[in-house]
């Protein structure tokens, strides 16, 4: 908060700036003097607040007001008055001054007008983040305000500010401590978020809350890149009609591989669509390996010739390739559900079906929480492979394991939406998917609604 001081008396402004310092309060206080010079003073400052006395020679107190309110219609002014100039103080209230002082200001009725002045902007602030968050919502995206701390720097237009993401809580911290923190937030349920004062030289800047939004999903972009192909870091590159066309010319080839049970050929023609895709950006990345394990899915369960991948398969394998933190442990899970998978066909088509493997998963499925139960977990407790799972799932009930799995988890969420007071990101988590906005797609899919907006239609009265 930045505080101008005004009066043409020198020891006046003095005391009270001494008084205002004293406050041991987040605030820069100026001495801005009187007239037309403190006026060019308030230009360049933009404070929050200006004290200034009202009889002055020059340019008086009114007519600075007037000025001001024309110019910064957002400052805060307060007028110094004596008992005799009493009509003065009331017209300035009048013109819209938001209160006045009586000489000499005492400790007490400044600590209260600076008080004030925080309370009224972090409401304002607070009141904006419910707005951004609804914002980032709509975009599939969480964010939960938690601290706001110096909400003036949100609102000065002069001030650099930057976004920092960090999954571990002492290293948020460690910025906080080498960076001014201006508010920070909960980005997921284990990422702790901040916005810092910052310097234009700083990548990613930012200036006006209308920018807020843009640099958030930028900054998120960024961070979980940086994340997931660490310790690479090198930069991607967009996906372009051609290299989409390749992708889906490799993923065909593969599945023709599958097809042909060719272990050797489908271990070059894996190792090649993983090449490709890694010069992909994360999000281009995350979609081709959910689409090719959708799609190699779809061709070992169902065993036909032609490929055909529904939108809920797709929604599951999609928030199992986010699952995986890194790309090195994402390949290594890709490469070993390919080609293990054609070796488990393999040993399906020549041995004897286990007879109650379904009623085992299903019981796996409906005993152990969410986020414990995918394809992968409920395949290895039965010390089968996936592909042998979703194989013999599917004959024997007609629905694919995984689409049976997502409308368990489903469930799951929506009892836990109307009965608990759990945050959304909570319950996202514990029904295993780490990204809150694959979690809102398929909860929209299930009922139509988004879970903020399911809560709110249903939750009872008692609660």
């Amino acid at each position: 908060m930045k505080i101008c001081v005004i009066d043409d008396e020198i020891a006046v402004r003095s005391g009270v700036i001494v008084k205002l310092n004293r406050l041991n309060k987040p605030i820069e206080v100026f001495d801005a003097g009187f007239g037309e010079a403190a006026l060019e003073n308030v230009r360049r400052i933009r404070p929050d607040i200006v004290i200034t006395d009202i009889m002055m020679p020059g340019l008086t107190g009114l007519e600075l007001l007037q000025q001001l309110k024309e110019e910064l219609p957002a400052v805060r002014v307060f007028l110094l008055t004596g008992y005799s100039e009493f009509e003065y103080a009331r017209r300035a209230i009048q013109l819209g001054a938001m209160g006045y002082l009586l000489k000499p200001a005492n400790r007490k009725e400044l600590l209260k007008l600076v008080s004030d002045a925080e309370r009224e902007e972090s409401g304002r602030l607070a009141a904006d983040l419910r707005r951004y968050a609804a914002q980032l919502r709509e975009r599939e995206m969480h964010l939960e305000p938690a601290e706001l701390l110096m909400p003036f720097s949100w609102y000065d237009e002069t001030v650099p500010k930057r976004i920092r993401l960090a999954a571990d809580p002492d290293g948020m911290a460690v910025e906080a401590e080498r960076e001014a923190v201006i508010f920070s937030f909960k980005y997921k349920l284990h990422v702790d978020g901040a916005v810092v004062r910052a310097d234009w030289k700083e990548h990613g800047c930012f200036a006006r809350g209308d920018e807020f939004i843009p640099a958030f999903i930028r900054e998120a972009e960024r961070w979980e890149a940086k994340q997931f192909f660490a310790p690479d870091g090198a930069s991607r590159q967009r996906g372009g009609e051609a290299r989409l066309k390749q992708s889906s010319a490799m993923r065909q080839s593969i599945v023709q591989a599958v097809k042909e049970m060719d272990v050797s050929e489908l271990e070059q023609r894996v190792d090649a669509f993983l090449r490709h895709a890694e010069q992909l950006e994360l999000k281009q990345l995350r979609k081709e390996c959910a689409y090719l394990m959708a799609m190699l899915d779809e061709a070992m369960t169902a065993g036909h010739n032609i490929t055909i991948v529904e939108e809920d398969k797709l929604d599951y394998w999609f928030s199992w390739v986010v699952r995986h933190p890194s790309w090195r442990e994402l390949k290594r899970s890709v490469e070993r559900f390919v080609v293990g998978g054609v070796k488990a066909l393999a040993e399906l088509d020549s041995n004897q079906q286990p007879t109650d493997l379904v009623d085992k998963a299903m019981q796996l499925v409906h005993r152990h929480k969410g986020a414990d139960i995918n394809l992968e977990s409920v395949a290895a407790a039965l010390s089968v492979h996936s592909v042998t799972l979703s194989r013999i799932f599917k004959q024997h009930t007609g629905e694919n394991f995984v689409r049976y799995v997502v409308r368990h988890k489903m469930k799951q969420a929506e009892r836990q939406l109307v009965e608990s007071d759990k945050k959304v990101g909570e319950i996202a988590e514990e029904a295993g998917y780490a990204d809150y906005r694959y979690f809102s797609q398929l909860f929209k899919q299930a009922y139509g609604l988004s879970p903020s907006e399911y809560r709110k239609r249903h939750i009872r009265p008692d609660r």
